[in-house]
């Protein structure tokens, strides 16, 4: 593991670790998961593995990090997405900033995930940082599943819910990541909020996909009991 902090000079030091670090067969498998993400560009690292790599990357300067992180590969968006969560915003208007910086490279469903589920400084800023994503819901399909998975990830509670299932019902999306967004979050937030949540799952605006990828979820939940289950079974389309 490289002990030097890393610069545009010495960056290649970063690329040959993730190099040594890389597993064909792990790749290939990876890759399989991750069809929106070109295969050529996946060395396949392991995620234990990619998360050593950023500490090591990001723990003297992790801004200066982000300033010279490359695109060429899957695990340097990887990288950039948890390096992005090690930093503590001096306040909310930094904090989402480094959220719409980086939108542009989230390319699939693994690099939003990370960087969602790793950007732990949102529980600081709940109600600002919630207004700033409602306006990823009328962006692309990428910026539309992060602005779910932060509220799958930050906003399932009492306070946040009614709103919560109101964007989720604003959506219109065609794009299967966003789809399987809004069902996931759905059926994460039957099981944290069950009864507004049951009450949208009997009315809401969704098309018959969604709604029925949302019934799957729930019904697959260990979280979520026998007789909303029989509820969410009699609300199935065919």
């Amino acid at each position: 593991m490289f002990t030097e902090k890393l610069t545009k000079d010495n960056y290649a030091l970063l690329t040959e670790e993730l190099q040594k670090a890389a597993d064909p067969k792990y790749r290939d498998f990876h890759a399989s998961l991750v069809p929106n993400e070109d295969k050529g560009r996946i060395l396949g690292v392991r995620m234990p593995r990619l998360r050593k790599i950023a500490r090591a990357a990001g723990k003297d300067d992790p801004r200066g990090f982000l300033e010279i992180c490359g695109d060429d590969t899957y695990e340097e968006r990887i990288l950039r997405a948890i390096v992005t969560g090690m930093i503590v915003p001096s306040d909310c208007a930094e904090l989402c900033a480094l959220a719409d910086g980086f939108l542009p490279y989230v390319n699939c469903w693994a690099v939003c995930d990370c960087f969602c589920a790793g950007l732990k400084q949102v529980k600081k800023y709940r109600a600002a940082f919630f207004e700033h994503i409602g306006a990823y819901l009328s962006g692309d399909m990428w910026a539309q599943r992060v602005s779910m998975v932060m509220m799958l990830s930050y906003y399932l509670d009492e306070m946040y819910i009614d709103r919560v299932l109101a964007r989720v019902d604003s959506v219109r999306a065609e794009a299967y990541y966003v789809q399987m967004a809004q069902a996931w979050l759905l059926a994460t937030a039957l099981a944290k909020c069950p009864a507004p949540t049951l009450a949208y799952y009997c009315s809401n605006s969704l098309d018959s996909y969604t709604q029925n990828k949302a019934i799957q979820k729930a019904l697959e939940s260990r979280r979520i009991d026998d007789e909303t289950k029989k509820v969410l079974r009699a609300l199935r389309s065919a």
